[in-house]
């Protein structure tokens, strides 16, 4: 697996969570010597975490210097030589040890450009995983016609990811809407496994802002001035 898929990680301030995912990443099979790149933009002790939990685990990684979410994938991208390549969110855990493994199988033997997975929430916000679990069933839906996988796990051919542009860099948030709706319907998936992320973001918004947020998103995707004058600072710790 380690001569076709690259993983990249983009991390800021997440010294709470990458150890969680380091640690899904050591457990799935096949993972030996396969390359993930981590773009650290952060000014906490993330990236002594990614060095301690990192050797821990024998993981083959690099860290190199992180950005702005887009330009932290775009960076990572480029030092990426494999067929494909995987990016991953820094809070990021997995419930199967076979989700890289079973996601590369797919997208080789149904020749897919990109695929996503869906969302599941790990700690025990009933509210956010019924949040999660309504997400992915419009997802779902919508996804035969606007493909959008989310990026938090967010796997690609890499030559197309190139030829497309990589994310776009003008946006602070949605760059992995923007960029997935680029590719073709007939080319991507959702794959059956999940990946699991916390509740953060509904605590910190509201459960109501949060539905608010993604239900504006959705409906101004096209509105490019929204994008360009939005705040972001209530996403974003």
């Amino acid at each position: 697996m380690k001569d076709l898929v690259t993983i990249v990680v983009p991390c800021k301030n997440e010294e709470d969570y990458i150890q969680h995912l380091l640690y899904s990443l050591s457990t799935q099979e096949d993972i030996e010597n396969l390359r993930i790149i981590i773009a650290d933009a952060s000014t906490d002790s993330t990236r002594e975490v990614i060095t301690k939990y990192g050797n821990l685990y024998k993981l083959n990684y690099d860290i190199i210097k992180g950005g702005p979410v887009s330009l932290a994938k775009n960076n990572g991208a480029k030092l990426v030589n494999t067929p494909y390549t995987l990016f991953i969110d820094a809070d990021v855990r997995f419930f199967s040890n076979t989700v890289i493994k079973d996601t590369l199988d797919q997208m080789i033997k149904q020749d897919l450009d990109l695929l996503g997975l869906n969302a599941k929430c790990y700690d025990n916000d009933h509210v956010a995983y019924v949040g999660f679990m309504c997400f992915n069933v419009i997802n779902r839906i919508m996804s035969r016609f606007i493909p959008f996988a989310v990026g938090a796990y967010f796997f690609t051919k890499t030559e197309k990811f190139r030829e497309l542009g990589g994310f776009p860099n003008k946006y602070e948030t949605s760059e992995d809407f923007f960029l997935s709706k680029m590719y073709s319907p007939s080319k991507f998936r959702i794959g059956n496994h999940y990946f699991g992320q916390d509740s953060r973001r509904f605590k910190k918004m509201g459960y109501f802002g949060m539905a608010w947020y993604l239900i504006k998103n959705f409906w101004n995707r096209n509105n490019e001035k929204f994008w360009k004058d939005r705040d972001y600072s209530n996403y974003w710790d």
